[in-house]
């Protein structure tokens, strides 16, 4: 026998072995390695392309698809951001998504980086751009003013029913970074998306930035989860007007921004053009903050914000760093007068449950704001185990209600909460049911696609 040669032939297989399964990536399949071709999507998509769910995707660079384009997205696919170019996926004016994944076979998006190594903002994130409502002077934007080059993510036009397609069953991981100074890409954003559009069940974790930014538009949506993300978790701003139904924000005490991290930022910063002001309206939330304990840069949970409305029913908002809920000059006069709300709320916050932000004539002091609150079916509780969920566990939070929390039986559906909501009798995300079980990632870290 050659010796010399066995061992080199059987080094070059290890070799040929390795290249092979560097370039795949492999799935177990009842105890047996199935391995996935990766290919690379990067560029243009001005036509219908479909995706296979038995490949592996690799975004690369800003991948948009065009007016008249549209991607197709199945059920169990996975598709990966490429950190090196900071990959974004871009739905452009007129253009389409059918991004329909199921409960038991999500749609991912994810860092293309390994197990361990993933992180906060390895990849830039998906914005979808409609033709809907933009409170700004001639009724457009362009994305953070154009910064992201000549024709990119530009929105608006008055089209309240514009239809950009569809996302659901989908998560978004580890996606989201600054452009410039204050100037971010996020997890999902949705600019100037129109009613037509169907969103739900999407989740955003480990955000490098905000995890859902709405930039205008009347897009509807319902069951989102806002996951460990650094900045801000829900984000309104140019005159979105949407209702949305069934949202979870957990926060990681840990992780955040210098900004000043909240579970819902709501500010118009622009001038209001036509009366349309930031105003959306949000039902059976639960908001799990970080603790008193937690990094200085978090703030309050809940924040009413510059030339906005906003409308916040039956839902927990517990455990904040700060206060619970603050309001600014303009939406406490707002809901002072009944254009904003903020009603049938259990909340807990560990500076206070109610703060003002800067000079507020309205109220004549915090405690005057939480005499207000009560008088709308708001309660406070004592602490986070008083809101009577079944799990706070950070790495595998469960958030339904035990039998004996206060939550229970607090709903009510009322004025502008009338339409557009599935009437529950609890506040809160969740009753008896655990609407994220199978297609939902707690770990994402340690998930290997």
């Amino acid at each position: 026998m050659n010796i010399k040669r066995t061992k080199f032939f059987t080094v070059m297989l290890f070799a040929a072995l390795t290249v092979f399964s560097a370039c795949k990536d492999n799935d177990p399949v009842d105890g047996e390695i199935i391995a996935k071709e990766q290919e690379i999507i990067e560029g243009q998509i001005t036509s219908t392309k479909t995706l296979d769910a038995n490949k592996v995707y690799l975004l690369r660079g800003y991948v948009r698809v065009m007016a008249g384009g549209k991607l197709v997205i199945p059920a169990g696919t996975v598709i990966k951001g490429e950190k090196a170019t900071k990959a974004a996926l871009f739905i452009e004016k007129d253009g389409d998504i059918e991004a329909n994944g199921t409960a038991s076979n999500p749609i991912v998006f994810t860092s293309d980086q390994a197990v361990g190594v993933k992180k906060e903002g390895d990849w830039a994130g998906i914005v979808i751009a409609g033709k809907s409502t933009v409170n700004t002077a001639d009724g457009t934007a362009k994305y953070e003013g154009g910064i992201l080059g000549a024709g990119v993510a530009e929105y608006g036009g008055n089209v309240p029913a514009d239809n950009s397609g569809s996302f659901t069953y989908v998560r978004i991981e580890f996606a989201g970074y600054p452009v410039e100074a204050d100037k971010e890409l996020n997890g999902l954003t949705l600019c100037g998306v129109g009613s037509g559009t169907t969103i739900h069940h999407v989740q955003v974790s480990y955000g490098g930035d905000d995890g859902f930014e709405f930039f205008g538009g009347t897009v509807n949506a319902s069951h989102l989860v806002v996951y460990r993300t650094v900045d801000d978790d829900f984000d309104f701003d140019q005159g979105y007007t949407g209702k949305i139904q069934y949202g979870i924000s957990v926060k990681d005490p840990n992780l955040a921004d210098k900004s000043v991290s909240k579970a819902i930022e709501l500010e118009n910063k622009g001038a209001v053009t036509g009366g349309v002001y930031t105003k959306p309206i949000i039902s059976n939330f639960t908001f799990i903050g970080p603790g008193a304990s937690s990094n200085a840069n978090h703030g309050a949970a809940i924040h009413y914000g510059l030339n906005s409305r906003m409308v916040l029913a039956n839902s927990i908002i517990v455990n904040a760093r700060g206060n619970a809920v603050e309001f600014t000059e303009f939406p406490a006069a707002e809901a002072l007068a009944g254009r904003a709300g903020f009603s049938n709320n259990l909340v807990f916050g560990n500076a206070a449950n109610y703060g003002l932000s800067g000079t507020v004539t309205s109220f004549a002091d915090a405690a005057a704001l939480a005499t207000f609150a009560g008088t709308k079916g708001n309660a406070t509780v004592a602490n986070l185990d008083a809101a009577g969920f079944n799990s706070i566990e950070l790495g595998s939070p469960n958030l339904t209600l035990k039998a004996s929390s206060p939550a229970n039986g607090k709903a009510k559906f009322e004025g502008e909460l009338a339409t557009g909501f599935t009437v529950e009798t609890f506040a809160g995300a969740m009753g008896t049911v655990n609407w994220t079980n199978g297609w939902a990632n707690w770990d994402p870290k340690n998930t290997t696609y």
